[in-house]
């Protein structure tokens, strides 16, 4: 049976993520074995969470400037749902329940980025965000929020500037068709709102 084994591996680079260069064997069913080099990015396990507002049905989104996307050229900030990293303290907290461990960054992020309380949580599931070259698995929800508590905007220690956007769901989907929402873990949620419409905006 076609198997991969990790073999060995060895940091090429430790900063925000770590690069890990891992040496693997690559089992054939007929017997053939292939070693292969990959780098790896060893990135933590994030969390994305898509709010609308109880009131109005709107969703709050945000808007902020990622590096990659001006690395790659393209300078506009990036509209997305509100994320963030689960820190390792979650998961110290939290030891036998990664789920619940998400939920508290969720809660933080929100706070931090938006500042809007949440007022119900549903957790959709836990995605590879990029299993090809990552080890980041993304936790997917969809939340309520009823009062806006403090200003929101993000951390500047953190080099965030974080702008808090309204829109209509319908404005969303049109922002996804023109080109101008092109996050993809953005884009799942608000597809997923698509076909679960009336269960949050009735």
């Amino acid at each position: 049976m076609s198997k991969m084994i990790l073999k060995d591996t060895r940091t090429i680079y430790a900063g925000h993520s770590t690069l890990e260069m891992a040496q693997m064997e690559q089992y054939y069913d007929d017997g053939q074995t292939v070693s292969l080099q990959r780098e790896i990015l060893k990135a933590r396990d994030s969390i994305v969470v898509l709010l609308y507002r109880q009131d109005t049905k709107k969703l709050v989104l945000t808007s902020q400037w990622r590096a990659p996307i001006v690395f790659k050229g393209d300078e506009r900030p990036v509209i997305e749902a509100c994320a963030g990293n689960i820190d390792q303290e979650d998961f110290d907290n939290h030891p036998q329940d990664e789920l619940a461990a998400a939920k508290v960054a969720v809660a933080r992020e929100v706070e931090e980025e938006t500042g809007w309380h949440i007022a119900k949580l549903d957790y959709l599931y836990a995605l590879y965000s990029c299993p090809g070259i990552s080890t980041e698995k993304l936790y997917y929800f969809i939340a309520s929020v009823d009062e806006q508590i403090q200003q929101g905007g993000g951390l500047r220690s953190e080099g965030e500037d974080i702008a808090v956007l309204e829109m209509s769901l319908q404005e969303a989907v049109d922002k996804v068709q023109s080109g101008e929402i092109m996050d993809l873990k953005t884009i799942v949620l608000i597809q997923y709102l698509q076909l679960h419409r009336a269960d949050y905006l009735g």
